[in-house]
């Protein structure tokens, strides 16, 4: 009986000790792993964000940060020049790569008939809607990040090869009601959409020159129209002209309804065809110039001839090309 005790005295013994050192580790590995979430929630992710986003962006929460299908999945909370976005993002374990958004394929099941839904097929060229006179428009509102992103990259293209001037054009997301004209971020970006949308219309060859100096910071409207040799009496008269400036903006508006456009940016191909710029590149100024040449009935002389494939700054930013590592995301604002 007394050798049991011992025996049992001597196994306790031992076996306390492993227990201690087992919860130890335990309360170690859940720390470092508690650790490692915050460092990822406030340091890691955001810093990837800006880097992606440019300097215009802030990451105001990343939430429901979790491991899922071997990667990391959160909730971005964001705010970009002042509106308010927020993206379910995914990013490899090893921070190596990071997707704006994804789709889990468990969703794609998941239809009113419940029935699997095909997924949307890559455009191709052959299936551009053709014209003899090729017209590539991309609606945006002025101060979304991806619609200045969207105009930054078409006056690249243009700069690079100036004949697709001719084939390029800006629109409006928009709509007049009760008699004032509204967009999707407020009365600053209404005005400023009918601001550019009058010098489009009336002083045509001032618009790259003024909406470049305008994508570079946010507020400086003014400035640009001085710096850009605008006839300021003219802009203002036809932002205050209802036959003028909303007759104009309207045209631009009713095209949108039409074709259900109410994400900025939407590229459109003569004024019939939604395509997205990512089946043929990506938002890059050698993208669109596929795209152009897609739509046309014959080849122009410049289709043969690369255009760049940078990464091109989103948001307002000082320069075109984004920072260095960014990547030519399909994120929009709206719809």
């Amino acid at each position: 009986m007394k050798k049991q005790i011992l025996k049992r005295k001597k196994l306790f013994s031992f076996l306390v000790p492993l227990l201690i050192i087992a919860l130890l580790i335990g309360v170690a590995v859940v720390k470092r792993g508690r650790d490692k979430m915050v460092e990822l929630k406030t340091k890691t992710i955001p810093d990837i964000v800006v880097k992606l986003a440019g300097s215009g962006t802030t990451v105001k929460e990343v939430t429901n940060l979790k491991q899922e299908s071997g990667v990391y999945s959160f909730d971005l909370n964001l705010d970009l020049s002042g509106q308010a976005q927020k993206f379910t993002s995914y990013m490899t374990k090893d921070g190596k790569i990071f997707f704006v958004s994804g789709t889990k394929l468990s969703e794609l099941a998941k239809t009113t008939a419940g029935a699997a839904e095909p997924a949307q097929a890559k455009l191709t060229c052959a299936d551009v809607k053709k014209a003899d006179a090729p017209k590539v428009t991309a609606y945006v509102v002025a101060n979304c990040p991806f619609g200045l992103q969207m105009q930054r990259v078409m006056n690249k293209a243009i700069t690079e090869q100036p004949a697709l001037a001719s084939v390029f054009d800006v629109k409006y997301i928009g709509a007049i009601e009760n008699g004032k004209i509204t967009s999707m971020h407020g009365d600053e970006e209404a005005q400023e959409n009918l601001r550019q949308i009058c010098i489009r219309e009336e002083q045509k060859n001032l618009y790259w020159p003024y909406v470049s100096c305008y994508m570079k910071a946010q507020g400086q409207s003014a400035s640009c129209l001085a710096s850009t040799g605008v006839n300021v009496a003219n802009v203002n008269a036809c932002m205050a002209d209802t036959k003028r400036g909303y007759a104009y903006a309207q045209k631009d508006f009713d095209i949108a309804n039409k074709l259900s456009i109410g994400s900025s940016p939407t590229l459109l191909v003569n004024d019939s065809q939604i395509v997205s710029e990512f089946d043929f590149g990506g938002r890059t100024a050698d993208a669109l110039k596929q795209v152009s040449c897609c739509a046309g009935t014959k080849e122009a002389a410049y289709c043969g001839t690369a255009l760049s494939t940078d990464a091109i700054a989103t948001s307002f930013s000082a320069t075109d090309v984004a920072a260095a590592g960014a990547g030519s995301a399909a994120a929009n604002c709206g719809n």
